[in-house]
């Protein structure tokens, strides 16, 4: 039976912010620089992959520019619509891995943040060079958590335990460096990557793996039920003996990071 696109995150469109969200403030302070990196003016045209609940795009929708949000999850953009008090974002529900609703030329950024993974490399570059305008910049965002961190370490378990039953999963790190490599390959220049927010928090091993139960997908795989509670058992388990316990607070700091990509100004396709 074919899912319809976006599915899997219509479920979980109400808690993503709680559980997935940035912390307030930061999500301004991403939207103003990457607008300023990408040299926007008024009228200028943003488009966003993955928009989901609005976590940048509320801010981006807020600057003298034009904004465009794409998601496939319709519950997801309800949610982004919901919290846009006093402005009208454009949202589209669509499928970033298919033909994306643009004209060419279009835009003069595109932006996604903690999707990239879940898309074809080979799409995102054709269609970004198709419907953004010569000289402009596809900026990909990403979350960088400390190597030594109670999250990366889990992260690097969950995956293990994935490979361990022959499941590989695209990771962001590997995907942005994908899409990077081959839009630089068409004559784009890699900007390279810039950190522009930092943050510190307290958790635990237990509230970061309650967070993956509910998750439709373990990294970029969709989730099967029985295999998910089996992997999130053992990785409780192995956070237990980590961590000494489960419950023990665990300072981490995290850190927004972009990785600019300028398109050359003549492009091919």
């Amino acid at each position: 039976m074919m899912v319809k696109p976006g599915a899997t995150f219509d479920a979980q469109a109400g808690q993503y912010d709680a559980r997935s969200g940035l912390p307030s403030g930061v999500c301004a302070a991403v939207a103003q620089a990457i607008a300023s990196e990408a040299g926007l003016r008024a009228a200028d045209l943003m488009v966003e992959l993955g928009a989901g609940t609005g976590e940048i795009g509320l801010d981006f929708a807020r600057l003298p520019i034009r904004y465009l949000g794409l998601d496939a999850s319709r519950a997801m953009l309800d949610v982004f619509h919901g919290k846009a008090t006093g402005i009208k974002p454009m949202l589209v529900a669509a499928d970033c891995d298919r033909s994306w609703p643009l004209a060419d030329r279009r835009a003069d950024a595109i932006f996604a943040s903690r999707v990239i993974h879940l898309l074809r490399p080979d799409h995102v570059v054709r269609e970004t060079c198709r419907v953004c305008r010569p000289g402009g910049s596809l900026i990909l965002g990403r979350v960088v958590r400390d190597s030594d961190g109670v999250a990366e370490r889990l992260r690097r378990r969950r995956l293990e335990l994935l490979r361990d039953r022959g499941i590989s999963t695209r990771q962001g790190e590997d995907g942005t460096r994908r899409v990077i490599d081959a839009l630089v390959a068409e004559g784009g220049i890699a900007r390279g990557r810039r950190v522009i927010a930092e943050w510190p928090a307290l958790t635990t091993a237990a509230a970061i793996i309650a967070g993956w139960d509910s998750m439709p997908r373990m990294g970029s795989v969709p989730a099967d039920p029985a295999l998910q509670t089996e992997i999130q058992s053992e990785l409780r388990r192995w956070a237990a003996a980590e961590f000494d316990g489960l419950d023990q607070p665990q300072a981490t700091v995290s850190r927004y990071a972009i990785d600019v990509v300028g398109l050359p100004q003549h492009l091919a396709r």
